[in-house]
């Protein structure tokens, strides 16, 4: 087994969803290639900082909203027992819409989490540097993708690294920024029909629409162009973020004319 070929299997090895006799090839290459045992490690290493990842709650203002809407529509609904709903049927469907309002989307959130687990890493990046060009050619050379690497210099915002990630079973770019000690996250994900419209806060900067949403205390950009989901994850306020958005999608279409 080729050093190639472990990259294309790693998250398939890492899961345990190889043939017994695939695992112990594997096996055996890394026992040889301390190359490949240090990225296997690495990616070992990620699935557990992303489980200790705290499971999303309600906020308590929200919580405290839709425990006063049950306690509320239980006392109507023991005054007027000839409601042909039960009200606090209504009060759970009032609770999920609230819920479905407040709640990112699945994507977003785990783009997030894997924002949290990579600083947590000793190497987030498995390839560093801060060439844009350097990056753009090992995406293309290493898993066939045309990935734009926007220069965010300018704003002090410098590039610091890349990895190839997985977001919901689909293979990610992650681009790793730094602006002083504050990380910016920037996710190229393949789009799927049912994320043509993501959830949050509607933002249009310079023409364009944009998803602006916080999770765990982080800020989130995202947008969709039909093909790929775009994802900004930072502690940068929105005007940066948007900034970053913005100049990402300037070169994005400046690239597809190409």
């Amino acid at each position: 087994m080729t050093c190639a070929e472990v990259r294309a299997r790693l998250h398939a090895y890492v899961d345990g969803e190889l043939t017994v006799s695939d695992m112990t090839e594997l096996n055996g290459h890394c026992v040889e290639c301390r190359e490949c045992a240090a990225r296997v490690a690495a990616e070992r290493e990620l699935r557990q900082l992303l489980r200790r990842q705290p499971r999303d709650t309600a906020p308590p203002d929200l919580r405290a909203r839709i425990l006063h809407r049950i306690r509320r529509d239980a006392a109507v609904a023991t005054a007027r027992r000839w409601l042909p709903v039960p009200a606090l049927a209504a009060a759970a469907i009032v609770t999920a819409v609230l819920l479905a309002v407040r709640a990112p989307s699945p994507l977003i959130a785990d783009l997030v989490d894997k924002h949290i687990a990579y600083a947590e890493l000793e190497r987030p990046g498995e390839l560093v540097t801060s060439d844009p060009r350097e990056v753009a050619d090992w995406f293309r050379s290493r898993a066939g993708m045309r990935v734009t690497v926007p220069d965010y210099s300018p704003a002090g915002i410098h590039l610091t690294g890349a990895r190839l990630a997985e977001a919901h079973e689909r293979r990610a770019a992650y681009l790793l920024y730094e602006k002083g000690r504050t990380l910016l996250s920037v996710f190229m994900v393949p789009a799927v029909a049912r994320e043509a419209d993501l959830p949050g806060r509607r933002v249009v900067y310079r023409d364009h629409e944009y998803v602006a949403y916080e999770h765990k205390g982080y800020r989130t950009i995202s947008w969709s162009d039909g093909q790929t989901v775009y994802g900004l994850v930072s502690m940068l306020d929105y005007q940066a973020l948007l900034e970053c958005a913005d100049r990402l999608r300037a070169e994005r279409a400046r690239q597809t004319q190409l």
